[in-house]
């Protein structure tokens, strides 16, 4: 019996996403609305241990990085991130809204269920 290697080669730039150990833990990923500065450090440290043993960190880091991401990313917090040159470029402001609709969503399951 011969054992067989198979590649994949895909275009997909996010293709590696199915992998993360960060899935399903986007609250540790990104920050709620008027999140106090202790809070971030705890958030983004538990963020970073998952990062560390996670087998995709490097393809994630990249991504983050050209798309300019909001949140943590490839064990880089934005700031890491801005500080290495690849600042976000999507306002902030939208955070209220995207906290808003998760809220509501939450309320609605809640309610369902």
């Amino acid at each position: 019996m011969t054992d067989r290697v198979s590649v994949l080669i895909s275009n997909d730039p996010v293709d590696w996403m199915p992998q993360g150990s960060c899935r399903g833990q986007s609250e540790l990923f990104f920050a709620p609305f008027a999140e106090r500065p202790e809070a971030r450090v705890r958030r983004e440290a538990h963020a970073r241990a998952i990062c560390q043993g996670c087998a995709v960190m490097i393809p994630c880091r990249s991504y983050a990085r050209e798309s300019r991401e909001l949140g943590f990313w490839g064990g880089e917090s934005e700031a890491e991130r801005a500080a290495a040159g690849f600042a976000p470029t999507t306002p902030i402001i939208g955070r209220r809204r995207v906290a808003e609709t998760a809220a509501a969503y939450r309320a609605a399951v809640a309610e369902a269920g």
